[in-house]
């Protein structure tokens, strides 16, 4: 071998290593991610199974130190690939905050193999594919909790982000007394091509927080894919289409709502945040929380969401805005 050839392979090689440096470091970059801490909380973390449709079903029960005697139940979904645990964390632990100051029951359900039989036609996963009973398991959940904890199976409110988002709207589109109202983060209303349920075509009261500049859950609707090209789950509407269809059955279309800048908390988060509510005497209420520059993931002031996913909101916490829509919800 030549030495002109060997210091052209040394060279080569270099430069492979810098390749692969490099891309090491922006992945690592683009994967890494600051959520919450978890506080010092005086009520205690219960673990719970339930079997329903053959398969045994866990979840979690945060039980605050002074719970009602009737408590409401508050189900906080997580998202793909996730866990219960996670569904507390990714709400920065406040449902379990507003669970010692009210009262009430903060439940994190686990999905089937992380995943949600949800609204969508579509969905490489085994809850889907599986055909999975997600909506009876969440029923026998709050039966569960009616009759061990004495909850008012009366007052359910449901959340969750991403693909626990898109099973919230499963409840609310297919079952919707089943809770009183529902909040739904960073997913919108799938379309009619890619919809697996049959409406009900009844009101509810419901909250949208989506991102403007969602990289998978796209704010002016089309294919839910990561920049378009990595797991697609199918095309779903604009997050202004899916509020305008719950306008339309609460009897709100048409109507004004009242618009409020929220404060700018967090200058360098890249995002600001403006919310709409629409409500009416006798009427449900509809709210849209727009995350102007937001991306993919639960606004909380200490949460550094992984920047592949877009800018993380840090101006208020998400399940503080939640939860007031829940309670004053009609």
């Amino acid at each position: 071998m030549t030495t002109s050839m060997r210091r052209w392979l040394r060279i080569a090689g270099l430069v492979v290593v810098l390749v692969l440096g490099v891309s090491a470091g922006l992945a690592f970059w683009a994967l890494r991610a600051k959520m919450p801490d978890e506080p010092r909380l005086p009520g205690r973390i219960e673990h719970g199974s339930l079997e329903h449709g053959g398969r045994s079903r866990t979840f979690i029960v945060y039980l605050p130190e002074k719970m009602q005697p009737h408590p409401a139940i508050v189900i906080a979904l997580h998202g793909s690939m996730g866990t219960s645990a996670q569904a507390r964390q990714v709400y920065g632990y406040d449902f379990d905050l507003l669970a010692e100051t009210h009262g009430f029951l903060a439940v994190y359900p686990q999905g089937y193999r992380g995943h949600w039989n949800d609204s969508r036609v579509k969905g490489p996963f085994a809850a889907k594919i599986e055909n999975v009973d997600d909506v009876g398991f969440l029923i026998a959940l709050v039966d569960r909790l009616a009759k061990d904890r004495g909850a008012d199976p009366a007052q359910v409110y449901v959340t969750g982000v991403s693909n626990g988002g898109q099973m919230t709207l499963r409840l609310a589109l297919q079952t919707p007394d089943f809770a009183r109202a529902y909040a739904v983060v960073v997913s919108s209303v799938p379309a009619a091509g890619n919809l697996a349920v049959t409406p009900s075509r009844k009101p509810v009261s419901i909250l949208f927080m989506n991102g403007t500049r969602d990289p998978f859950n796209p704010w002016n609707g089309g294919d839910v894919a990561l920049y378009g090209v990595w797991g697609n789950r199918g095309v779903a509407l604009s997050a202004q289409a899916s509020i305008d269809y719950f306008l339309e059955l609460a009897g709100l279309a048409g109507s004004a709502p009242v618009t409020t800048q929220i404060p700018d908390a967090d200058v360098t988060d890249g995002s600001t945040a403006e919310r709409r509510r629409w409500t009416a005497p006798g009427k449900r209420s509809v709210t849209l929380i727009s995350i102007v520059g937001g991306g993919h993931g639960v606004p909380h002031p200490a949460t550094h969401g992984r920047p592949l996913l877009g800018n993380s909101n840090r101006d208020f916490h998400a399940a503080n805005e939640i939860w007031d829509f829940f309670r004053h919800a009609p």
